[in-house]
């Protein structure tokens, strides 16, 4: 009885999940291309996710497993039945690629008519309003689309023409202007670079330093979701213009201080192509979106794991698997860098203060790092040092630990902090050869 009245879209979702079940491996490129959130029935919801961890995780796909993991939000019977109704569904196992085919289309059209009726709603929008909707649905639109496209298996002489010909174009990476940085290249584009470290060590001042860098050159777009965009603004006023950061959280400048603060806005507006964004409820679909329409050759996120759930039903590790995975897929389709701030697991260093961080301590899910090119450690000398620092000649020794790098070397690079100026700069080599054993970063 429930079967038949089942809709066309339950019943297309069925199907895809009973052939994913009876062929896993068939399925897994479809599955992994696709999101809990086309799936609407909650049993449906529940299983697909269920098949989509197993498949993440390189465990096996088998009928049990996935009941019982699915049965965590619905009674055991419920998802058997549900499971047994699937198999029966699945008229074939070879029309796994419709199925999926159906389920996207339905799951772009729901997107698509629940914007429009957000736009029609009565006195909900104003025209400039509706017109930023409509052009936020249709980006959301091509990026969804994008991102099913079929990948197409290519010669190996043709890949590797293709490779001949890309190594005799000009070096297209972005460049610092910090030769102690650069020589790593993690900045080349359609890679995703990570950024982490202790709270409080400096991650977002440090990013801050390269977007400014590097959007003298490249078009930047920085998204923080945990300070407003004016806060942002402070810290790179204070770095320009030398003067100490709390005076203009304070406002307790001086005139001759104003000259500067306005001498340096002014050569900021000459040189700097930097996008700033601080919308704190944006999800990975918004975010996708906005990419595709200001067209940056970097993006920086801080942090991913304050992005807004795509669906509330989510855990953390589904929702931080589906930010970073789509996150590489728009670096590689669009041909940018992306670079995501990321926390350190708190119980993973609680307690080991005097050790560095390392790859298994970045908080969320490990696919944080399976998806990143290369990963980035902020550490400082001494993290117990919590003093304020105040003048021209006070710092932080600090170290930038390059501990992932698929295309290049790893190592440390030694560089000074100065919080009070939010300013970075690499060690100069007089000074780091008279620290000698003073400075003992790990090789």
């Amino acid at each position: 009885m429930q079967q038949a009245t089942m809709t066309r879209q339950q019943t297309t979702q069925r199907a895809f999940l009973g052939a994913a079940l009876m062929d896993p491996d068939g399925a897994r490129d479809y599955v992994t291309r696709m999101v809990p959130a086309m799936f609407e029935d909650g049993v449906c919801h529940d299983i697909f996710t269920a098949i989509q961890q197993l498949i993440y995780s390189g465990s096996p796909v088998d009928v049990i497993t996935v009941i019982n993991t699915a049965a965590n939000g619905h009674p055991a019977d419920d998802v058997k039945v549900a499971v047994m109704q699937m198999a029966e569904t699945c008229p074939s196992v070879s029309n796994i690629g419709s199925y999926a085919a159906q389920i996207l289309e339905d799951h772009r059209y729901r997107l698509l008519t629940g914007d429009l009726m957000k736009c029609l709603a009565k006195d909900a929008m104003d025209s400039d309003s509706i017109c930023r909707q409509l052009r936020r649905t249709l980006a959301m639109q091509d990026a969804i689309r994008s991102t099913q496209a079929d990948s197409t298996a290519r010669d190996f002489d043709a890949v590797l023409d293709a490779t001949l010909a890309r190594l005799k174009e000009p070096d297209d990476s972005l460049k610092l202007g910090w030769p102690e940085l650069d020589r790593f290249g993690v900045f080349g584009r359609q890679r995703v670079c990570v950024v982490a470290g202790r709270p409080g060590c400096g991650k977002t001042d440090f990013s801050l330093n390269l977007a400014s860098r590097l959007s003298k050159k490249y078009r930047v777009y920085y998204l923080t979701l945990e300070e407003a965009a004016e806060a942002l603004m402070d810290r790179i006023l204070s770095k320009v213009a030398r003067i100490d950061s709390s005076k203009l959280t304070n406002k307790t400048l001086d005139p001759h201080e104003w000259e500067i603060i306005d001498n340096a806005a002014a050569r900021l507006r000459q040189h700097h192509n930097m996008m700033i964004d601080s919308d704190s409820n944006l999800t990975i679909d918004g975010l996708e979106a906005k990419l595709m329409q200001y067209k940056p050759d970097v993006a920086f996120i801080d942090h991913i794991g304050l992005l807004s759930p795509t669906d509330p039903r989510q855990t953390e590790y589904q929702r931080i698997s589906e930010i970073t995975r789509r996150l590489k897929v728009a670096a590689m389709k669009m041909g940018i860098v992306i670079v995501e701030l990321c926390q350190i697991n708190r119980s993973g260093v609680k307690g080991n203060e005097g050790r560095f961080c390392n790859l298994e301590d970045l908080r969320g899910s490990g696919t944080i790092e399976q998806d990143a090119n290369s990963a980035i450690f902020v550490e400082n000398k001494r993290p117990e040092d919590s003093q304020e620092l105040r003048g021209e000649n006070m710092y932080k020794d600090t170290a930038i630990m390059y501990a992932k790098n698929r295309e290049g070397p790893t190592g440390v690079v030694s560089m000074r902090w100065q919080p009070q100026y939010h300013q970075w700069q690499p060690v100069p080599k007089e000074d780091f050869e008279e620290m000698g054993e003073q400075m003992p970063w790990p090789q």
